[in-house]
């Protein structure tokens, strides 16, 4: 019988579980099912990385960049700085105006860019990656 046992006690969380989210707070029953009435849990526009402002720095060695993903605020200026043995480039997936070519980020070198525009700027190097795996990274660049 301790089988059966087993089976009413996950049925009884089970119950008790359904029946808190029914009854939690911030939410209220209606014929469309739950209805949240307090703050969002999740903000409708997510971030990739904390939200950073002014200057903002990114490294690139070893075939990464790091960090890899940031977020900054409209007017901030990023700067990519090779710190690694080998040549790199910063070259944007989608037509954009910013980037550096080889010849401008040997080791050593550093670029900057300011973000004006709120949008997300996804970048890569030619050397070691593609637009889409490899060394790649992203700027999402936020209203202040």
């Amino acid at each position: 019988m301790p089988h059966r046992r087993r089976h009413r006690t996950i049925a009884g969380a089970l119950s008790l579980t359904l029946v808190g989210l029914v009854l939690a707070p911030g939410c209220s029953s209606s014929s469309g099912g739950l209805k949240a009435t307090g703050a969002p849990i999740v903000s409708t526009t997510s971030t990739i990385g904390p939200v950073q402002s002014g200057d903002v720095a990114v490294t690139a060695i070893d075939n990464n960049f790091k960090a890899e993903n940031i977020t900054v605020t409209a007017g901030s200026k990023v700067t990519w700085t090779n710190s690694g043995r080998n040549d790199h480039n910063v070259k944007p997936v989608d037509a954009g105006d910013f980037g550096v070519d080889t010849g401008g980020f040997k080791p050593g070198a550093s670029y900057t860019a300011t973000f004006a525009t709120p949008g997300t700027y996804h970048y890569f190097c030619s050397i070691h990656g593609t637009t889409a795996r490899g060394m790649v990274g992203t700027v999402q660049v936020v209203a202040p």
